[in-house]
């Protein structure tokens, strides 16, 4: 599954995106009617209160879920209609994830966390790129050990490493600093810029934190599902004050 050669296009497209869940009295419309493109080689943080679907447009952007109307591109690629295994495919290939829960499997060592993707998609492990994000992510000498043996923090370096050795199109990170205390927080936070400004990453952000989505080059804002502002450049004191009027759309 080849990704775009088209340095131009969006790294991710959305368009006219709804997503209902449920049918008829019960139904919860989660997104509604967003239309949004993702530059390459951009840090995208996306906020919100409770609710507003951020959770929902991540996964969505991602094709980790199906949307009920409108069009999602990775690249040039449409995943709108994609069945389950090319998805899966597609997933493996050329996205990357971090989430808060780390997701790691215990009985497998930290090497082998890092290159399952490569494993699970009958791909050869080039082992100088391997030993370069092993650095950069700050996890030399640690390989052989299993997660349990680790802290939280390097359990999400772990998690970073194994979404970049694929060198995906795409990162995207759901709350990845929510299980950490504020120092690490800050450390990983780093390591996710250095994703974009040293590697030439594109890495999308849902979190909860001013001071985290502050790392990011550009922040979206989702009210009831709709995309309601953005701030580029931004600073946590500004993002905090747009959150705080965003509450009222809660």
């Amino acid at each position: 599954m080849l990704p775009s050669n088209d340095p131009t296009s969006p790294a991710v497209r959305l368009a006219s995106v709804t997503k209902t869940y449920g049918r008829g009295s019960g139904a919860f419309t989660a997104l509604r009617e967003v239309s949004l493109d993702v530059p390459r080689g951009v840090f995208t943080a996306v906020m919100g209160p409770s609710g507003s679907g951020k959770s929902t447009f991540l996964h969505c952007a991602a094709g980790l879920d199906r949307v009920t109307s409108g069009t999602v591109r990775l690249g040039d690629t449409d995943l709108t209609g994609m069945d389950e295994t090319r998805l899966t495919e597609l997933r493996r290939e050329r996205v990357g994830f971090v989430f808060q829960a780390f997701n790691l499997v215990p009985a497998l060592t930290v090497l082998q966390n890092i290159t399952l993707p490569l494993r699970l998609a009958g791909s050869r492990v080039d082992r100088a790129w391997t030993d370069e994000i092993v650095e950069r992510v700050g996890l030399a000498g640690r390989t052989g050990h299993r997660p349990g043996a680790l802290s939280g923090g390097q359990q999400q370096r772990v998690a970073i490493a194994r979404a970049l050795v694929t060198r995906p199109e795409v990162v995207f990170a759901d709350e990845p600093t929510g299980a950490l205390d504020t120092v690490t927080a800050r450390e990983i936070l780093a390591l996710l810029r250095e994703a974009v400004d040293g590697m030439g990453r594109t890495v999308v952000m849902v979190t909860h934190d001013p001071v985290a989505a502050a790392h990011a080059d550009t922040v979206l804002f989702l009210a009831d599902g709709r995309i309601v502002d953005s701030l580029d450049a931004p600073d946590a004191d500004r993002i905090a004050a747009r959150m705080t009027t965003l509450g009222a759309h809660a």
